[in-house]
């Protein structure tokens, strides 16, 4: 039996597509664990950054009712090897014991390329803000409103 050179290419095409599948799989269980173990320590904020090839990230942030943080993960790295680890610092600061709010003062501060680049920090702050005092809508979206004139379309 002869194989022809398009059926080595949607075989090869297939088990790509294959591999891709069980690394999603594998990546959303670790995400789902993450997501657990930083439950255990208070109420979780999230934030992601999307890269557009290798800088993406995606943050995790605990932190008890008074807004002290108590545990942060992050998962950065390339595709499906890309695994959640503990961060101690954000900013050259230490982040557990640190409070939400004073990370969040500093980040308003960030000019466009920096706020960028911590764009998943500073919406896992956000959240947590968001979830700790009766706040509807996050800093980000605040500003974003101001910068329209207050309209919604």
């Amino acid at each position: 039996m002869k194989i022809s050179g398009l059926s080595i290419a949607f075989l090869i095409l297939f088990v790509l597509i294959a591999v891709q599948s069980v690394g999603g799989y594998l990546q959303i269980q670790n995400y789902r664990k993450a997501v657990r173990r930083m439950h255990k320590l208070g109420n979780v904020g999230l934030g992601q950054r999307r890269g557009r090839f290798l800088n993406g990230h995606v943050a995790i942030i605990a932190c008890n009712s008074e807004g002290i943080i108590t545990g942060a993960e992050v998962m950065d790295g390339i595709g499906v090897w890309a695994r959640f680890h503990p961060v101690d610092t954000f900013l050259d600061k230490k982040l557990v014991g640190s409070s939400v709010f004073d990370f969040l003062d500093i980040t308003e501060t960030f000019d466009k390329k920096k706020f960028k680049r911590y764009r998943g920090y500073v919406r896992a702050l956000e959240a947590l803000e968001v979830r700790l005092t009766d706040r509807e809508l996050t800093r980000e979206q605040e500003k974003y409103m101001q910068e329209r004139g207050g309209r919604r379309k």
